[in-house]
C-alpha cells in the first residue's frame, strides 16, 4: 500500500485510531505509543497498524484474566465469565430458585393473595410489578418479600 505521511502525522493518526479502538481513551494518551511504534511498525497504514496494537492488547487481556476463580472453558480464545453458576446441588428446595421476574411476580401475587383475600388480583399484579423493578425487595424470595409487605409495624 502506497501512503505518504511525515512521522507526526502518522503518529497523530495511530493515537487517534487507538484512541477510537479503546474505550474512554482519548489520543493523546497513546502518542509516546505511537512514537514508540513508528520505528518498527512506520512502513505500514497507521490506522492498520492501530488494529493490529489493540488485537494485541485485546489477546494480552483475555489470557492475563484466565486465571480468575470461577473461569469456565478456559481456551486460548475464551473470555472468562465473573459470575458464579449455581450447582444443582445447592438449590435446597424447588421453591427457593426462581427462573425469571414472571415467575417471581405470579408467585409474589400467589402468596399476597393468600395473606389478603380482598385484595383484587389486579391490584396485587401492578403492586408487585412495582416492587420487581426494585433491586432490594427482587433479591428477597417472592414469598418472603408478600410477608414483609403484610408485617405490622410495630408502634413506637
Amino acid at each position: 500500500m502506497d501512503f505518504d505521511v511525515t512521522r507526526e502525522q502518522w503518529i497523530e493518526r495511530f493515537a487517534m485510531h487507538l484512541s477510537q479502538l479503546e474505550v474512554g481513551a482519548i489520543p493523546d494518551d497513546f502518542l509516546e505509543l505511537a512514537a514508540r511504534r513508528w520505528e518498527a511498525r512506520g512502513q505500514i497504514d497507521p490506522e492498520t497498524a492501530a488494529d493490529e496494537e489493540f488485537a494485541t492488547r485485546l489477546h494480552a487481556s483475555a489470557i492475563a484474566s484466565a486465571d480468575f476463580q470461577n473461569t469456565l472453558g478456559l481456551g486460548e480464545e475464551a473470555r472468562f465469565e465473573r459470575t458464579e453458576r449455581i450447582p444443582v446441588e445447592r438449590i435446597q428446595t424447588a421453591g427457593e430458585y426462581v427462573r425469571d421476574n414472571d415467575e417471581w411476580i405470579a408467585r409474589c401475587v400467589a402468596r399476597v393473595l393468600a395473606l389478603d383475600p380482598i385484595i383484587k388480583a389486579e391490584e396485587a399484579r401492578r403492586s408487585v410489578g412495582e416492587l420487581a423493578e426494585l433491586e432490594r425487595w427482587r433479591l428477597m424470595k417472592p414469598e418472603a418479600a408478600a410477608d414483609q409487605l403484610y408485617t405490622p409495624i410495630a408502634p413506637r
